[in-house]
């Protein structure tokens, strides 16, 4: 009996083993709480700060995606009007500064260049005569003054002897004969004086036909290098380097003068227009660096330089462009948002195979002094 009272001892503090003692077990679970709170606590405080960090990093780099590549555009249109003749491009070709984009119909202009050759050409002909007679023009001229002072002198004489001869005819000392034939000499000599100022003044219009004459010439001149210029308007040419974009017409198609025929994208600058709100701007100015991405293709870096801030947009919902400043819409009408400035950013290091008009890119505004 005392042998069985052992062995059901023995059986009775007997432990399987890996099962720990009651109190061995509820220190291992207070270790696991205080490592699950510290654990807890090193997240915590690692998610602040990198919220932190982040948060600076965005206050002294603002960022938008709100952005778009833009060029400067112009509509190609010809100075002269006319039939569309050649048409050397097509819609998207690239084309360099002096390459004729079209050319119209010089029909016209070649006969009005013509016509005012053929005028220039008579009125130096009509130059030269007069000035072959200039020399003898002037002696005739001077001929008619001498003439005009003789008949002036022979009027003033027979005036003088016509009115000596007038009181004698009372007095029996001048017969009426001799009167007469006074005033009949008077009326000569007022003749002779009216015929010598009418030679006098023929002579001088002859004389200032040359002066006429030449001064119509620079006129002329001036009509043939219009007519020459309207001649070579005939070739509408690139004035600079850029893609042909909006091209939707066909030879045969009639041009009028100022109107667009198409249009052309300047290839040689690029900038991207990066809408920053209004806290943000101050971070910028002329010459900040700023680094830009496209979402067409992420992987390239672009350098650019902040090339100037707006300094005026509509702020009212409704788009109207009557005032001439920038709208910049808000995006939510019933509760206050900052307002947004169009930043005008010129891209230093462009990859004219990703420039694209339109496209959508990321502007990050680097640290002062960084490079």
């Amino acid at each position: 009996m005392d042998d069985s009272t052992g062995i059901s001892s023995s059986n009775k503090t007997t432990q399987r083993p890996g099962i720990a003692p009651p109190d061995q077990s509820a220190q291992t679970g207070g270790w696991r709480k205080l490592a699950g709170r510290i654990i807890s606590i090193v997240a915590i405080a690692g998610v602040v700060v990198l919220t932190l960090w982040i948060w600076g990093i965005i206050e002294r780099h603002p960022r938008t995606d709100d952005a778009i590549v833009q060029a400067n555009v112009i509509g190609v249109a010809p100075r002269v009007r006319g039939q569309i003749i050649k048409l050397n491009v097509q819609d998207n070709q690239q084309v360099q500064e002096g390459d004729v984009l079209f050319e119209i119909d010089p029909a016209d202009y070649k006969l009005a260049l013509e016509s005012a050759t053929s005028a220039l050409a008579a009125l130096d002909q009509e130059i030269e005569v007069a000035r072959a007679h200039d020399d003898e023009l002037k002696f005739q001229v001077k001929a008619a003054e001498a003439g005009v002072e003789q008949a002036r002198a022979e009027l003033k004489q027979a005036g003088d002897t016509l009115h000596r001869m007038q009181p004698l005819l009372p007095k029996g000392f001048a017969t009426a004969d001799d009167v007469d034939k006074a005033e009949t000499a008077e009326k000569i000599a007022t003749a002779s004086l009216a015929a010598q100022e009418e030679r006098l003044n023929q002579s001088k219009s002859i004389l200032s036909n040359l002066a006429t004459l030449t001064a119509q010439r620079p006129g002329a001149v001036s009509a043939v290098d219009l007519a020459t210029l309207n001649l070579s308007y005939c070739k509408v040419v690139a004035p600079f380097p850029g893609k042909v974009i909006n091209l939707n017409i066909s030879v045969g198609e009639y041009a009028n003068v100022g109107v667009p025929v198409f249009s052309l994208l300047d290839t040689r600058n690029w900038y991207v227009i990066a809408n920053y709100r209004e806290a943000e701007i101050r971070h910028m100015k002329p010459g900040t660096l700023m680094d830009v991405y496209l979402l067409s293709a992420p992987q390239h870096h672009f350098v650019g330089k902040v090339q100037g801030i707006g300094w005026a947009v509509d702020s009212r919902d409704e788009i109207d462009i009557s005032h001439g400043v920038p709208s910049v819409p808000r995006e939510l009408n019933w509760v206050h948002i900052s307002q947004r400035f169009p930043v005008r950013i010129q891209i230093e290091n462009p990859d004219p195979e990703l420039f694209r008009m339109g496209a959508s890119a990321v502007a990050i505004t680097r640290e002062e002094g960084s490079k």
